[in-house]
């Protein structure tokens, strides 16, 4: 694997949306990164490249986000989000990716399995939320108001209010600049509580292997660890992997653990 690999940016027309995404290679297995709520395919930029010798490696922004197509409407993670990307690995490989997922992105991951079983070999889901979004929507309410607030500010202002709550500066920058290239409406509907899926109703419809990393919920984990075993429950053939000094963003806070664990799984199925 190498981390010095050049990236190439590109466009695809897809289930009626034209969908931005970053390729680090052309050739090998296909491997396809997916984002966070608010992120884009940048969330993968010091990730991604490290797949790069062995892989074709593409990292997609969602519909909504970062350069893709912004519609006003149509934010779902099993009616819009997943079947573009299903679109994707039905029209446009020639052989079974792998998928590996960050939050949204992990959640997304399933229904794309369960909808093109044999065009997706193998996913990874990082710290999924897969309960609360759809069982307990007033979290998410709580959660995301905030940032459509910020959504909603001028940008010099959102920057402002970021460096007020803390963080790396580059971080700040990035956060704001993904704001700014979201669609208001992705919030606005995850907000409204129709957007999230059933776990019990999908996962179970995933037949290919699956890895999930947890976060530590004292950390930022979305997964409490009463609902963990549920998981190892509804997915078939599925590790469970603890990162217990990892917030959500698993890839971040654990950068070197998370490429390892992900290349020995893609290695051995």
């Amino acid at each position: 694997m190498t981390s010095h690999t050049r990236v190439q940016s590109s466009y695809v027309d897809v289930n009626g949306q034209r969908l931005h995404y970053k390729q680090w290679s052309d050739s090998g297995p296909p491997l396809i990164f997916l984002h966070g709520v608010t992120s884009s395919s940048s969330a993968w930029d010091d990730i991604a490249p490290q797949f790069a010798t062995d892989y074709r490696v593409m990292a997609f922004d969602f519909r909504g986000h970062g350069l893709s197509s912004k519609p006003e409407h149509g934010y779902t993670w099993t009616g819009h989000y997943a079947p573009d990307i299903v679109d994707f690995v039905q029209s446009h490989l020639d052989e079974p990716a792998f998928v590996v997922g960050a939050s949204l992105g992990a959640m997304v991951s399933a229904p794309i399995a369960a909808g093109a079983p044999g065009k997706v070999r193998g996913m990874v889901m990082s710290d999924p939320p897969a309960f609360a979004p759809f069982e307990d929507p007033e979290s998410t309410r709580d959660r995301f108001t905030p940032t459509l607030a910020l959504k909603r500010l001028p940008y010099e202002e959102r920057i402002e209010k970021l460096t007020e709550e803390g963080g790396d500066p580059d971080a700040v920058r990035a956060h704001a600049d993904n704001l700014e290239a979201m669609s208001e409406g992705v919030l606005v509907e995850l907000i409204g509580g129709k957007t999230a899926y059933s776990a019990d109703e999908w996962l179970p419809r995933v037949s290919c292997p699956a890895l999930v990393f947890l976060a530590n919920p004292e950390l930022g984990g979305v997964v409490s660890r009463m609902d963990r075993p549920r998981l190892g429950q509804l997915l078939r053939d599925v590790t469970l992997v603890e990162f217990e000094d990892a917030g959500h963003g698993i890839h971040r806070d654990q950068p070197n653990r998370f490429v390892k664990e992900v290349s020995a799984f893609l290695q051995r199925i």
